[in-house]
């Protein structure tokens, strides 16, 4: 009898670890992260604390060297909703005679040698699509209006938008030669070879506030 009531309880225990593995698990859709912050909260954007920050390259290893615009303007059509209501249709003017690198030396060069050989007092720039993976924006310089990429994330409570410039897109190449004759020995590496990339990465920094 007490063979019998140990073999009934353990065909019991075995059918009840059968049907807790067999049980069906239903998956849970996964949102990209970006995507899933965008579509639950709304932000507004502290227009007091946007800043734009450059990096040109200099030398054959690519050395950054990085400065500022102290004067632009920032217009937004919408001040608040999602990241990409945020950005729809921004726009955005940069006056460049307020270049600053911290170098007082530098600086009047790149106003001198650089902008003014680019025939560019003021660039402006346009946001022409925030979809993901289709980000898009019109900038002029020089005359001459291209589309370029960017991207954007949210990081500590603040909007950061990216994007590579590559100035012969818009004629660069005499202010290039300009700007890289007046600082040709600032600008030659150990190698000997001086050298001024066309290439500029720009970040743009929204402080941004969440909408209660």
């Amino acid at each position: 009898m007490k063979q019998l009531q140990r073999y009934t309880l353990s065909m019991i225990f075995v059918f009840l670890i059968f049907s807790c593995n067999t049980s069906e698990k239903k998956k849970v859709p996964q949102m990209d992260e970006r995507t899933q912050v965008q579509s639950t909260q709304n932000y507004s954007v502290d227009t007091t604390g946007v800043s734009i920050k450059w990096t040109a390259y200099k030398f054959t290893e690519k050395l950054g060297v990085s400065g500022i615009f102290d004067q632009f303007a920032l217009n937004l059509k919408n001040d608040h909703g999602s990241l990409e209501t945020l950005l729809e249709d921004a726009e955005l003017t940069i006056n460049t005679v307020s270049v600053n690198t911290g170098n007082e030396i530098r600086d009047p060069k790149l106003r001198t040698f650089f902008f003014q050989v680019f025939h560019t007092d003021t660039i402006f720039g346009k946001i022409l699509d925030t979809e993901e993976g289709k980000e898009a924006l019109e900038l002029k310089m020089n005359n001459i209006t291209n589309d370029v990429a960017y991207t954007y994330s949210l990081k500590n409570d603040t909007l950061i938008m990216t994007t590579h410039i590559d100035v012969m897109q818009w004629n660069g190449t005499e202010a290039l030669k300009s700007l890289n004759k007046e600082c040709y020995e600032v600008h030659t590496g150990i190698d000997g070879v001086s050298k001024l990339w066309p290439d500029v990465d720009v970040v743009l920094k929204l402080p941004i506030k969440t909408d209660l």
